[in-house]
């Protein structure tokens, strides 16, 4: 019996502005709004659960495919919705088009990421990996 595995590596997320604070500030003004990264519903778990249930495994494995790993980047919207998704890291088709189905295909919204208290755009870096195990 094959069982497959999407396994994540951390989640790493890079505002498209910069923050305006100074790198060495000890102490924020207490006026100071913080930044925020984008959340999704329920954490990373709910996330990687939601990109499981898309996910085809049997795809990759009719293409001869037992283990890919790739880098997944898209953008969370000021709305929280997630857009131009693509994959950096790998040359292979199938692998490709399934991981960029799957996400595509995840419908809950994210809770945005804000900067100074408003609603920024947000583009998220995500590895991913796809083994499977007798």
């Amino acid at each position: 019996m094959i069982v497959s595995t999407l396994l994540w590596a951390a989640f790493f997320v890079k505002a498209q502005q910069n923050s305006g604070i100074p790198p060495h500030t000890e102490e924020k003004p207490s006026s100071q709004i913080e930044d925020k990264g984008p959340e999704f519903p329920g954490g990373m778990i709910a996330f990687r659960n939601e990109f499981v249930s898309q996910f085809r495994s049997q795809v990759l494995l009719a293409a001869g495919v037992n283990e890919a790993s790739a880098v997944a980047t898209f953008v969370i919207e000021k709305d929280g919705s997630m857009s131009n998704i693509t994959m950096e890291s790998n040359s292979n088709r199938a692998i490709k088009d399934e991981f960029i189905k799957a996400l595509k295909e995840i419908k809950t919204k994210w809770i945005p990421g804000e900067k100074n208290g408003e609603n920024v755009r947000v583009r998220v870096r995500q590895p991913l990996v796809f083994k499977t195990s007798k």
